[in-house]
C-alpha cells in the first residue's frame, strides 16, 4: 500500500532496503596524517601508492588521514580532496 504524503498529492514510494553491510574496517592510525575527504559514493577501499597503506570510506566515513607520501597521488583522482 502506498502512502500519498509524496510531493504534490502524489504517493509516496517506498524505497527497498538493501542487505545490511558491515562495518568499515579502521583506517591507519597515523601521527602527523593529512586530513583527507572523499567525496565520491559508495565504500571503497584505496591503497596508498608509496606506503601500501588501505584506506577505507565510504558515504558515512568521508573524513579521514593519509600518509604525508599518499597525499599526491590520492588528490589525482576526482573523488578526494584536501580538508582545510
Amino acid at each position: 500500500m502506498m502512502k500519498s504524503d509524496g510531493c504534490c498529492g502524489q504517493p509516496q514510494r517506498r524505497r527497498r532496503m538493501g542487505p545490511a553491510q558491515e562495518p568499515l574496517p579502521a583506517n591507519p592510525t597515523l601521527t602527523g596524517g593529512v586530513a583527507m575527504i572523499y567525496l565520491g559514493s559508495g565504500r571503497r577501499e584505496i591503497a596508498g601508492s608509496s606506503t601500501g597503506h588501505r584506506y577505507f570510506v565510504a558515504d558515512q566515513r568521508r573524513h579521514f588521514r593519509a600518509a604525508p607520501s599518499d597525499v599526491d597521488d590520492l588528490l589525482r583522482r576526482r573523488e578526494f580532496m584536501l580538508k582545510v
